[in-house]
């Protein structure tokens, strides 16, 4: 019998400069968040699934799904690390989603976890600018930021925005953050805090990108075995991936990313649910362009419309979007994101702690990418009472 495969708990560390700790350290510290929030749980995965981008630089680590299942006290599981970049959050929980549906698992843990900040930020800024094609790109020495900031200037002459405009998205992030138990920044913003950020590409500043911290975050994706007294069970309902051209510059619209909206389409239509019943989505804004391109490219609002039409309780025409603080406040701990984002849909859905202010919610998703649209997943989720 196929299975529905659902998320049956969550669990995380708050995102920060976690000097003291390993990746190992900070994984267990996630699960045992994942134990005291969830304690109907029976925790005997069957697999392990680990996320990360980058553990053979910033931890000298290789094999880090098998390390972590041995630390673990898991033995006789199956181990894999997924890695697509900063997407490989959620193309682990997808990949979980496949094993699950298939029934060749019926428990699966999937851990997302990266140590970022152990090295000047020098070296974090040449690590994270490996997500690019490198015999191109970096030859060159385009870095993430300077594509960002040169998508963000398209952006802006096209559709008559200035950067002030702009500005609105991390403005806003800020200060939903503040009671976000997992957030990295847990400070607002002023309306004119722009002014005294240091451009890190013009136009863009540092109020633009995310923060470097390190992470970890897991879930149980499971065939419903392990949950027996919840009241409200969540299911995933539909996945989506989709790739494009690396450089954004040579596709047909650099500041549209078909990638978003395929795999956005390909989950709606395997949940098979109507969009305007999606009231959640935790997207991938690790540049402030790339929040409102994405809002336009999963077709919440026409092209040019998602910063005049974002309204300032965080909704986009009807639609909730990021009240974690997304990567921007929240964090963006690369390979750990994924696993963060389908962790607060989760809890939106739920109703807890900072989503009890909003409307009970039925269906929400996450999308996570790599780069400017490269490669995107979606995952969907919804409430099943």
């Amino acid at each position: 019998m196929i299975q529905q495969p659902i998320v049956a708990g969550f669990g995380a560390v708050r995102i920060d400069r976690h000097f003291g700790m390993s990746s190992i350290d900070l994984a267990v510290e996630s699960l045992k968040d994942l134990e005291s929030r969830h304690t109907d749980i029976d925790l005997a995965p069957d697999t392990v699934i680990v996320s990360s981008m980058h553990p053979e630089i910033m931890q000298e680590q290789s094999g880090i799904a098998g390390v972590m299942a041995d630390y673990l006290d898991l033995k006789g599981v199956r181990v894999y690390r997924v890695e697509s970049g900063e997407a490989s959050g959620l193309a682990a929980v997808n990949m979980a989603y496949t094993l699950i549906r298939s029934g060749l698992s019926r428990s699966t843990l999937v851990i997302g976890v990266e140590k970022v900040t152990e090295y000047p930020t020098s070296m974090i800024t040449r690590a994270y600018s490996l997500i690019e094609d490198s015999d191109y790109k970096g030859f060159y020495g385009v870095t993430p930021a300077a594509e960002a900031a040169l998508l963000a200037k398209i952006y802006m002459k096209r559709y008559g925005y200035s950067y002030q405009d702009l500005y609105k998205w991390p403005y806003l992030m800020h200060s939903t953050a503040t009671t976000n138990p997992y957030a990295q920044l847990k400070f607002r913003l002023k309306d004119t805090s722009y002014e005294k950020s240091p451009i890190i590409s013009d136009p863009l500043r540092l109020v633009d990108m995310f923060p470097y911290g390190d992470g970890a975050a897991c879930i149980v994706v499971s065939d419903g075995s392990a949950v027996d007294k919840r009241d409200a069970v969540i299911a995933i309902a539909g996945v989506g991936a989709s790739s494009d051209i690396v450089d954004p510059f040579v596709r047909s619209d650099p500041v549209f990313f078909d990638a978003v909206k395929n795999s956005f389409n390909q989950a709606v239509a395997m949940a098979d649910v109507n969009r305007d019943q999606i009231k959640y989505i935790e997207l991938h804004d690790s540049f402030t362009p790339y929040a409102y391109i994405a809002m336009e490219s999963m077709g919440l609002v026409e092209r040019g419309a998602s910063v005049r039409s974002l309204s300032d309780d965080l909704t986009i025409n009807g639609t909730y979007v990021n009240l974690s603080g997304g990567l921007k406040a929240r964090g963006h701990p690369w390979g750990a994101t994924g696993v963060y984002q389908v962790g607060e849909v989760f809890r939106a859905l739920r109703g807890e702690e900072q989503y009890r202010s909003i409307d009970p919610i039925y269906a929400g998703l996450a999308q996570n990418m790599n780069g400017p649209g490269a490669q995107s997943y979606t995952t969907l989720l919804r409430r099943v009472d």
